[in-house]
């Protein structure tokens, strides 16, 4: 989608620019100065913004250095009436990719404007390989410690849940000979042996959510042939509908109200066959509606809006809860980092969303406020 951002304060000058490129085939939103065009790129998706240096407020190398911080991914281009070579030289050192003097030729500002998307593009496409690559590494290695940790863990757990047993026997054998000098004793042990296996539970669920992000599941290789070139549909409406159900009592205690936004036309999405990454969206979308209801442990209000346009599904899951750092957002997604105090999270949920979301294809964005809420959006391929 060619998303362009044209800014000037000379208004027949930008509409005209903006007409002739609509005509060409480019999506195209105006901006008259600099506040305006800021609230613009902070709301939409940008792939090239075209900004006059001479701007009233807000002059454009300013402009370009806070556009950056917004839409970093975005390319900019530099238009101004006078031939200032050390303006063209600031506007390179912030990030622009080209520079044109006007009144610039209709077709070397499309030129131009196709140039910055390719060089957009590539850049996006690098940095997709750079993050395959490294996912990929985090799963063999997240293969490797989930497997060593998974047997000692499923000892402890099965012990803990013999001592219980054991502890339970005992006391039914001194309650038969009215022996109740152990009592205390045997509270404490029984205790213990609740203890050990709720711990060695939550070793098992992140060991389990480690293995997911190297898209490992428990599909025989007899299952893989069966399914090999078959392909599944999902019912993403019912799958929506279904993950709020499941959390209404979760919801009625904290005191949260859903507003679900869900289209009755939400196409079904075609999944690849069993066993293949991506697969399990039910687990990627739960880990983003349960992140939502942690961040209001004292209520609010949460959004589930779905709808489909231009060959893709967009959900949106926000919050009103206590929100997100700046500092804390870029690393969002990384695996073991969480928020959360210690003991509540084990700061996988998102790492497994990000990879299933990507494996389908799809991408994932969050923007958050401290303090206002937290808007994730999940955008998917039809």
């Amino acid at each position: 989608m060619n998303a362009v951002l044209l800014v000037d304060d000379e208004r027949d000058f930008v509409d005209l620019l903006a007409e002739r490129l609509q005509a060409r085939g480019f999506q195209v939103q105006t901006a008259y100065d600099g506040e305006e065009a800021l609230r613009l790129a902070a709301g939409c998706e940008l792939d090239v913004a075209v900004l006059d240096v001479n701007l009233p407020g807000i002059d454009g190398l300013t402009l370009l250095r806070e556009l950056k911080k917004i839409r970093p991914q975005a390319e900019a281009l530099m238009l101004t009436g006078q031939n200032d070579l050390t303006t063209a030289v600031m506007g390179m050192k912030l990030g622009a990719t080209d520079y044109l003097v006007k009144p610039v030729p209709i077709e070397r500002l499309t030129e131009a404007i196709l140039r910055a998307q390719d060089r957009r593009q590539e850049r996006m496409e690098g940095q997709r390989m750079a993050e395959t690559a490294k996912m990929a590494a985090l799963g063999q290695m997240a293969e490797g410690v989930a497997h060593e940790i998974n047997n000692p863990v499923n000892t402890m757990v099965s012990l803990a849940g013999w001592l219980e047993d054991l502890v339970e026997d005992l006391r039914t054998e001194m309650r038969a000979a009215k022996a109740e000098g152990l009592a205390g004793t045997l509270s404490e042990m029984q205790d213990s042996a609740r203890k050990m296996r709720e711990h060695g539970q939550r070793c098992k669920e992140i060991t389990a959510k480690l293995l997911c992000l190297c898209h490992k599941d428990d599909t025989t290789p007899r299952q893989l042939n069966e399914a090999k070139g078959a392909e599944s549909t999902l019912d993403l409406r019912g799958l929506l509908l279904g993950l709020l159900d499941d959390r209404k009592d979760r919801m009625a205690a904290a005191g949260v109200t859903a507003a679900p936004a869900i289209s009755p036309d939400l196409p079904k999405l075609t999944l690849p066959p069993t066993g293949l990454p991506g697969a399990d969206l039910t687990l990627a979308l739960g880990n983003i509606l349960d992140n939502a209801l942690d961040a209001m442990p004292g209520g609010g209000q949460l959004w589930l809006i779905a709808n489909a346009g231009n060959h893709e599904v967009r959900i949106e899951v926000e919050d009103t809860g206590c929100g997100i750092l700046p500092a804390h957002l870029p690393r969002v997604f990384e695996p073991f980092f969480s928020t959360k105090e210690v003991g509540q999270g084990t700061g996988l949920g998102l790492s497994v969303s990000y990879g299933t979301v990507k494996a389908l294809g799809g991408d994932i964005d969050i923007t958050s406020q401290p303090g206002q809420g937290t808007k994730v959006l999940v955008t998917l391929p039809c």
